[in-house]
């Protein structure tokens, strides 16, 4: 989403321009490739007489169910608010990415579809999750697996060597050799697709399946019954997803249940949202019930996640077995994990995860900046406003770079704002059964400290910000620099590479909160967008097309 091209501020006088020349120092850091090609670039207008709070005219772009979508916020600050910290309740339809895998040493067999490994590197309970890297076909995923061996889907490639494997934890795959009918019941099938009970509610899309499909009878390990029934047959063999979303018994897109890879982490005195995650003692780590609350727990499907415990020392492990809030460590717990101190990163990086570093988000801002932070700036009693935007880019759990504040309890991402002045940092948080922010599951974008109160000019005491300011930030759907790239199909086709839309139609809006230290300054509502089933016409209802 956004515009072709980066924002440009025009001065209105000759003086005006002298100072635009020598404010634009700020962002000097920012390479001018990334700028020009940022997800959403907004052009705001000086903040003459701002009201507290988030709204238009951000939105959401493209609209449609499935779709990979971006987003932008638009927020203004009055001159007496003083905000240091943003929250950001993205809609309930939407999808962040979160997926967790682990990786195995593998070596292909070239033009079949085996491989082998170390003894017990893969096991049973891999049956069904993807399977990607090296000479590895496109879309496979794992059919049968013994001691030493194991069988995929489709074959690998004409020239092998031993690679760096990633399995992806979900039964969310695509089927390359998929046959349906237009019966009521055992009208899916495919030689390959290792049906099973925990394959039931989840969508099939693709093919001449319509919206809301979804698996309601496992046959056997070739057949399912698919409700509703495709309008016409197959184009056999037919390229189908299972599993880009989960329904529940009432048909409702449910939140995944499968794991996420993610990064906990122990505070002291933290800006909210931060605090103890987890504890470690033996060789048990134990997620809080505030953690789990929000998106920290785990479950048996955990096992064989790469684990690694940071206290005084590093411990690097898996989990052997998993509860709601605990995981069972095949090490030791490290020295050093305190209630405020501590951190712990669950899995790695699936593989069509975004690659640490890469551009995704732009953030942009007018307000009266200090010349105690930025010395080439003109005086405060001036009362002109200076423009600045910076480039946001994705880092995965375990590779967070550093911020103004630790980060909060739980993530499954953070997004990194480096500039020649200051660096700060916001994070993806899931809240998979809401909170009071916004009911029901959703994503939260989370800044828990940004350097407002350090750049702005401020009078009073205490110290307020002397004048209005406006901040914009706009979220690709998909990072501006992925290679290499898998080959079509691969990955785990309900994990989103940043964001997407879930399969949902309707009105839908998601909810800020400004605040400063804890204190809640405002909160509200983000504009509404409704998202409309896809038709020969495109739409431009929502976001700024």
């Amino acid at each position: 989403m956004g515009s072709i091209g980066p924002a440009v501020c025009r001065p209105e006088s000759k003086q005006q321009g002298d100072l635009f020349m020598r404010r634009r120092k700020f962002g000097t850091a920012l390479a001018a490739v990334a700028i020009a090609t940022a997800a959403a670039i907004p052009i705001l207008a000086a903040p003459a007489s701002a009201v507290t709070g988030c709204g238009a005219p951000g939105g959401i772009f493209p609209a449609t169910p499935g779709a990979q979508s971006g987003v932008k916020f638009d927020c203004t600050t009055n001159a007496a608010a003083n905000v240091n910290s943003i929250t950001i309740a993205d809609a309930t339809n939407t999808q962040w990415h979160h997926g967790a895998a682990r990786t195995v040493a593998v070596t292909p067999t070239p033009s079949t579809n085996t491989i082998t490994y170390a003894s017990g590197a893969i096991v049973a309970g891999d049956i069904g999750r993807p399977i990607s890297g090296g000479c590895i076909g496109g879309a496979a995923f794992i059919r049968t697996a013994a001691a030493t061996s194991a069988t995929l889907s489709v074959n690998n490639g004409a020239t092998c060597a031993a690679t760096t494997a990633t399995i992806e934890y979900t039964r969310s795959r695509v089927l390359t050799d998929a046959n349906c009918s237009t019966a009521a019941s055992s009208n899916l099938t495919s030689a390959t697709a290792t049906f099973a009970a925990a394959d039931l509610r989840k969508s099939v899309s693709g093919g001449p399946f319509g919206a809301g499909a979804k698996i309601t009878a496992v046959v056997n390990a070739t057949t399912a019954t698919v409700t509703p029934a495709p309008t016409a047959a197959c184009t056999a063999p037919d390229t189908i997803t299972i599993g880009a979303a989960t329904y529940n018994a009432s048909n409702a897109v449910i939140w995944a249940a499968d794991p996420n890879t993610k990064q906990l982490t122990n505070s002291a005195a933290p800006p909210a949202g931060s605090g103890q995650a987890f504890s470690c003692s033996g060789t048990t780590l134990t997620a809080t019930a505030a953690a789990v609350t929000a998106g920290g727990g785990f479950s048996a499907a955990y096992a064989k996640l790469k684990v690694v415990v940071i206290g005084t020392t590093t411990v690097t492990t898996t989990a052997t077995t998993g509860t709601a809030n605990t995981l069972t460590l095949a090490a030791a717990c490290p020295a050093g994990v305190t209630a405020a101190a501590g951190t712990a990163v669950i899995g790695e990086p699936g593989g069509n995860a975004p690659k640490n570093g890469s551009a995704m988000t732009s953030l942009s801002a007018e307000l009266n900046l200090a010349p105690t932070l930025v010395a080439t700036q003109d005086d405060c009693n001036k009362n002109t406003f200076e423009g600045f935007q910076v480039i946001g880019s994705w880092n995965n759990p375990g590779s967070y770079g550093p911020g103004l504040a630790p980060p909060v309890t739980v993530s499954t991402g953070q997004i990194s704002f480096p500039t020649a002045v200051i660096s700060f940092a916001a994070f993806v948080r899931p809240q998979p059964t809401g909170d009071a922010l916004l009911a029901g599951a959703h994503y939260e974008f989370v800044f828990p400290l940004l350097p407002t109160t350090l750049a702005v000019c401020t009078t009073g005491t205490p110290p307020a910000p002397a004048n209005p300011t406006a901040i914009s930030f706009g979220i690709n759907p998909t990072v501006l620099a992925t290679a290499p790239f898998l080959p079509t199909g691969s990955g785990n086709p309900a994990d989103p590479s940043v964001r997407a839309i879930g399969p949902q139609t309707g009105a839908f809006a998601g909810k800020y909160s400004l605040n400063n230290s804890g204190t809640v300054i405002a909160t509200g509502a983000l504009p509404s967008c409704t998202i409309q089933a896809a038709t020969v016409t495109p739409s431009f209802a929502c976001g700024d097309a």
